[in-house]
């Protein structure tokens, strides 16, 4: 994909200039949501622009001959020393927010000893990091803490570094964003504490990627922290019912501080209870929860003295979230990193295993692929599953009870798909336009599971539509759970192909 297709233009009014062509930055993160939307202003500055993922089964979404691609692990000194070779200037956006809490802080003070040792041996002239807004006190999260710690970590070395500090950010496919809309969505009565009713101080994604340009293209900048945030400073509580305004829902809070439970503890009691009917992951829910005991505010306004740029307020970056969500326009979404024990699977083509299990399932469809195609792309999310939904309903209710995504997370886009995309429990794993779409179910399972369209044309023009299901069982377990869901396969499937079959009869008559 051509990086400036998704360029949102963030930094055309930016007051600095960029640097000298053949500048080469590294972005590590390079999955995330907010190196997402790094990325394609970098490209369109002129930078050669090389990603980090922490692994190969990581697609590559963006093309272009000043894009480079490189696999490390922070955690393997050796793996990452030669990704920093040549690079200039860095950006550290790693979070093991996905880890549990005992290792997300180990693991996110290795990961910054790592880099900043790499990029000394070197010589990269500047490392940029995105940590956390919020002043060291006892009532900081580990999350918030550990963020601390990790710019501590990167400034200790020869390299300047840039520790920019952000509350929540607000952005289509953000994870606040989302966890604050399905709050509000999804719930007349929220439960509240008092000690959850700090000070806030929101940014806007457009602001966050401002600044993270700036202060890299700023020059003579010795190792400082720039606070960042938006217009707005508000408590929790008044945050949450202006999203709610926008959003036309009616929503009461209930003061639930009589409850003789700590807080530490209603926090993963909470997080545990939102788990059943939002898309974020519990770790980071808790996390989330956790940090709103802290104020999360700027201390000082030093960066408007090198950015002078009017930030936005919390209701115009809400607003255009929402416009960007309308009008199909979200590129980078929070579920675009898998779960922490899903991230370094092999894809389907490298299992060589005697126990795959494949049903497969086939009706043929008198239309061209290019017509069934985009179809089939469309299950999941609003549109749901097309057939027998409330078994679907029911699966991905057992998978949150047990830990898992659920349902709930949806898609990034109603109908356009690409590879590293989540749809619901499932990630595209392979696509192919008009040739074949595979899914890595990313649901809790004894085994791993695809789901998997082969789309065939015909010498009438028309297309043989091929479902196969494959399944890797675990000891037991695995063929015990196979036995018992193949008596609903049958049915699940051949409704699924009849519905694809109706719809692109329909789509093609229109």
């Amino acid at each position: 994909m051509d990086p400036e297709k998704v360029n949102y233009h963030y930094c055309d009014d930016l007051s600095t200039s960029p640097w000298p062509e053949g500048t080469r930055v590294l972005v590590t993160g390079a999955t995330g949501y907010v190196a997402h939307r790094l990325i394609p202003e970098l490209v369109s500055r002129g930078y050669i622009v090389r990603c980090m993922y922490r692994n190969n089964s990581c697609p590559s979404l963006l093309t272009h001959p000043r894009v480079e691609h490189v696999y490390a692990d922070c955690l393997n000194r050796e793996e990452l020393l030669p990704t920093l070779k040549d690079v200039d200037y860095a950006y550290y956006l790693i979070h093991s927010m996905r880890s549990k809490k005992e290792e997300f802080i180990e693991k996110d003070q290795i990961a910054a000893k790592n880099f900043r040792d790499s990029a000394e041996h070197h010589g990269v002239k500047r490392i940029i990091y995105l940590g956390g807004l919020g002043e060291k006190n006892d009532r900081m999260s580990p999350h918030l803490r550990s963020r601390r710690e990790v710019g501590i970590i990167l400034s200790q070395g020869s390299i300047p570094a840039i520790r920019v500090r952000a509350a929540i950010i607000i952005g289509a496919g953000s994870a606040s964003y989302e966890l604050m809309k399905s709050l509000v969505m999804n719930n007349r009565f929220i439960p509240f504490l008092p000690e959850f009713n700090s000070l806030c101080q929101p940014v806007a994604i457009r602001d966050v990627i401002k600044y993270l340009v700036g202060v890299m293209e700023t020059p003579d900048l010795g190792s400082r922290v720039f606070p960042i945030g938006g217009k707005d400073v508000l408590p929790y509580k008044e945050l949450i019912l202006r999203f709610a305004k926008i959003l036309n829902r009616r929503i009461r809070f209930i003061d639930v501080s009589w409850v003789p439970i700590p807080v530490d503890w209603m926090c993963r009691i909470y997080a545990y209870w939102l788990h059943c009917f939002i898309s974020i992951p519990v770790n980071i829910t808790s996390l989330l929860l956790s940090s709103l005991k802290t104020d999360v505010v700027c201390g000082n306004d030093e960066i408007s003295t090198i950015l002078p740029f009017e930030p936005l307020d919390f209701v115009t970056a809400v607003q255009w979230a929402q416009e960007k969500e309308k009008s199909s326009r979200v590129f980078s979404h929070w579920s675009d990193v898998p779960p922490e024990n899903m991230s370094d699977l092999l894809p389907l083509c490298e299992f060589e295993s005697s126990e795959f299990i494949i049903e497969e399932h086939e009706i043929d469809i008198p239309v061209a692929p290019e017509h069934v195609f985009p179809v089939v792309c469309q299950i999941g999310g609003k549109y749901g599953w097309n057939h027998a939904n409330i078994l679907w309903e029911i699966r991905g209710l057992i998978d949150r009870l047990l830990g898992g995504v659920g349902l709930q997370r949806g898609r990034r886009d109603p109908t356009d798909l690409r590879v590293g995309d989540s749809v619901d429990f499932w990630r595209v794993e392979r696509l192919e336009p008009n040739r074949e779409l595979l899914l890595r179910a990313e649901m809790i399972t004894p085994g791993l599971s695809w789901l998997e369209f082969q789309l065939n044309p015909d010498q009438n023009g028309g297309t043989r539509l091929t479902l196969k299901a494959h399944f890797i069982p675990k000891p037991f377990w695995g063929n015990l759970y196979w036995t018992v869901l193949s008596t609903f396969h049958a049915y699940i499937f051949k409704g699924m192909l009849e519905f694809f079959k109706k719809k692109s009869l329909q789509t093609t008559a229109n």
